[in-house]
């Protein structure tokens, strides 16, 4: 596509209607938990239905469900998928103290959008279902099918993409573009991220008698000591720590149960199973020294880290867009969890770039980058017809 080409297709971005789009998103509390995505979802269905594009629902539990849109290309090989949720975390009573803005309203400022969510992600969702609705509107076919995979339930367990396992949608599916924040840098690879409940037992006695019972809060701190000194090796920049926790009958008991939890963030290539094999290895540990001790534990999760190759199609279409946005493509790796550890099942081929950065995610006065929000948009044209 030649310059004149590529600036009349960007052209068709119209900033205000994008803008008023996303505020909109913003202002809708869909906060999880505890699943309020409803709202948000009849939001994007409106603006569905209101452009002709067919979509399909699907449900994941009472109120909460996933939509997944489509508009037909070329050819039905190789359809590429963009993927956004649509709830955002809740407002702490402490963090709301600390926002300028009301941040369930959307707030424009010095070149910026503020609120919950603006950032992570309903910028990115909305840049992508903006960039279909202009195809459709002004009757551009892409070469390949391409599907938008709104989802619910990112923010805790990803009951939404899991539910898209095996969906049919993606049987001729091959490109996952995952529009989380990233400042528009492109992240061919993710940690991965696993998290457990680890409950050690003791013995109650009552908390008047010197020297009876089995203090659970004593042996789990033996255990935590242990996890925290804990590094590996062959992958140092694979880190865990304990998040929560949680004992006692009640004050005048000795405490016979105390349960922590354990979050591991995992460099590329190791394998979350690892990490609950070290902890066997160090509960065996405290029982060789105290054969009193017994801990048990309860896997929550396993998400896997994954890695695209620099040479990918997928990634080259990428890099040459944000050439032709006279941007230089920047390479890193994505911190945290996406929906794309369990999208990437049905067989896709993921990376990760999007508007808005995460070091302002899940914190006071989130915002995104009206800027970032407009290139991201004709970046997700350009993926969408060039690819």
């Amino acid at each position: 596509m030649n310059g004149d080409i590529m600036q009349e297709f960007f052209d068709l971005v119209d900033k205000d209607e994008l803008v008023k789009m996303l505020s909109n998103a913003v202002d809708i509390k869909s906060t999880n938990p505890t699943g309020n995505e409803k709202p948000m979802c009849e939001y994007v269905e409106g603006l569905l239905k209101e452009n002709g594009i067919e979509y399909s629902i699907v449900p994941v539990e009472k109120d909460r469900y996933d939509i997944l849109a489509k508009i037909k290309g070329i050819t039905k090989k190789d359809a590429i998928v963009f993927t956004g949720h649509m709830d955002v975390v809740p407002v702490s009573d402490d963090e709301m103290k600390r926002w300028n803005t009301p941040p369930f309203t959307s707030t424009i400022k010095d070149g910026k959008l503020y609120g919950r969510g603006s950032a992570d992600m309903k910028s990115g969702l909305l840049s992508a279902l903006y960039a279909m609705i202009l195809l459709k509107r002004n009757n551009i076919t892409p070469k390949r099918d391409i599907i938008l995979a709104a989802t619910i339930d990112e923010e805790n367990y990803m009951k939404g993409s899991r539910a898209l396992y095996k969906n049919p949608i993606f049987d001729s599916a091959k490109y996952l573009v995952v529009c989380e924040p990233t400042n528009m840098h492109i992240c061919n690879e993710q940690k991965g991220r696993t998290w457990a409940d680890i409950c050690v037992h003791g013995m109650t006695a009552h908390g008047s008698q010197k020297g009876v019972g089995e203090n659970a809060i004593y042996l789990a701190i033996k255990l935590i000591e242990k996890i925290k000194h804990t590094q590996f090796a062959e992958y140092p920049d694979t880190f865990w720590r304990t998040l929560a926790i949680n004992a006692g009958v009640e004050p005048q008991v000795v405490p016979d149960r105390c349960v922590f939890t354990v979050d591991a963030r995992l460099q590329v290539g190791h394998e979350p199973s690892k990490i609950w094999e070290k902890l066997e290895e160090l509960i065996k540990e405290i029982k060789d020294e105290n054969p009193h001790f017994d801990a048990t534990y309860e896997i929550a999760d396993m998400r896997d880290s994954w890695h695209t190759d620099k040479e990918n199609e997928l990634i080259k279409a990428i890099s040459s867009g944000l050439e032709n946005l006279r941007t230089e493509p920047c390479f890193e790796t994505f911190s945290g969890s996406t929906d794309a550890s369990k999208l990437i099942k049905n067989g896709l081929v993921p990376v990760i770039i999007g508007p808005g950065d995460l070091a302002v995610v899940h914190r006071e006065n989130e915002y995104v980058e009206l800027k970032q929000l407009f290139e991201s948009c004709k970046l997700y044209m350009d993926i969408m017809t060039g690819l």
